[in-house]
């Protein structure tokens, strides 16, 4: 499905990645053993701190993956983690029974009460970081844009029909047509060190199926230039296949699926050597990649923001763009 609307995504076929599970890597520009020290945040959190909250008080970071690595906010803090809807993120998107708005405010008036011994004698900004937390969870609740966005009931039943299986692309459709900023999302298993082939028989044509809806979708209603779409793992795999008929890490080479956002589509972005082993022209970074991502969605990646110690730090270090998409 993707190879008949090629003229609409392209794909980045010579990106050199590093030695490790590293979901960091692909979210923040930076690697996980980086990450451990620096905490630099992820690009949701980035345009989190820089929009705020978008359309009618929605969040502007949801992850339907969950609080998972790669999401974290870093020395943003944590009113800039992602909202996750799953378990009880997504049942606590109405008001208790009983509950009314006016008997919400009393309730969201006696925790500031409780609250203010403990936000005297914090340090850290952790609690002034909640309080924007609450506030947002509060305007989500009694605004009901988000569990609109949620309830994929409300789509045309043919709509869901094309996503049956792949429900996690529709509901990413909806809550930025609701307005959030960033969604990020994964879709089954992709370590197969063993058995790659029958595994990828079975998934392959649902992820094909997931993605071309979702760009077509994003045509259809107008929003082509303003959404950027980006799939990718944090490393290639490798180009022979071992003794369990599986595929290993291999970090020398890997590609990512790019679509959206003014950029230049329908084509395939930089070779690898005839084993597909290593970038044979064209060779580009993951940090190089969010840096055409965030320059496509308007934010500028050499801003910087004070971290923990307050020293200024570049959203990005490594800030050269993929040309061939600008």
């Amino acid at each position: 499905m993707q190879a008949k609307m090629w003229d609409k995504p392209t794909c980045v076929r010579s990106i050199v990645s590093v030695d490790e599970h590293s979901d960091s890597l692909v979210s923040t520009g930076y690697s996980e053993r980086d990450n451990r020290i620096a905490s630099h945040p992820s690009l949701g959190s980035v345009v989190s701190k820089m929009r705020g909250n978008g359309g009618e008080a929605v969040p502007a970071f949801v992850s339907l993956r969950g609080m998972s690595r790669g999401t974290e906010p870093g020395y943003l803090g944590i009113s800039h983690r992602p909202f996750t809807p799953s378990g009880t993120g997504n049942a606590n998107l109405r008001l208790a029974n009983g509950v009314t708005s006016d008997r919400l405010s009393e309730r969201q008036k006696l925790l500031t009460g409780m609250d203010d011994l403990r936000r005297d004698i914090d340090a850290s900004g952790t609690m002034s970081g909640l309080d924007s937390f609450n506030q947002k969870a509060i305007e989500m609740v009694t605004a009901g844009a988000v569990r609109r966005a949620l309830d994929i009931e409300k789509e045309d039943p043919k709509v869901r029909e094309r996503y049956k299986g792949v429900e996690g692309f529709l509901t990413a459709r909806r809550l930025v047509q609701a307005g959030v900023g960033c969604v990020t999302l994964s879709y089954g298993g992709w370590d197969t060190h063993g058995q790659n082939f029958t595994s990828l028989k079975k998934q392959l044509p649902n992820v094909d199926r997931g993605l071309a809806n979702l760009i077509q979708d994003l045509h259809d209603c107008g929003m082509q230039d303003d959404v950027v779409t980006i799939m990718w793992g944090e490393f290639g795999r490798t180009p022979k296949i071992n003794m369990g008929g599986g595929r290993d890490h291999w970090s020398p080479a890997m590609s990512a699926f790019i679509a959206g956002g003014g950029l230049k589509m329908g084509q395939a972005v930089g070779t690898t050597t005839a084993r597909g082993e290593r970038p044979k022209d064209r060779p580009y970074t993951a940090s190089q990649v969010l840096s055409t991502v965030y320059r496509a969605i308007g934010i500028d990646p050499s801003l910087t923001f004070p971290n923990g110690n307050g020293r200024p730090m570049y959203i990005l270090d490594d800030r050269e763009p993929v040309r061939e998409l600008i």
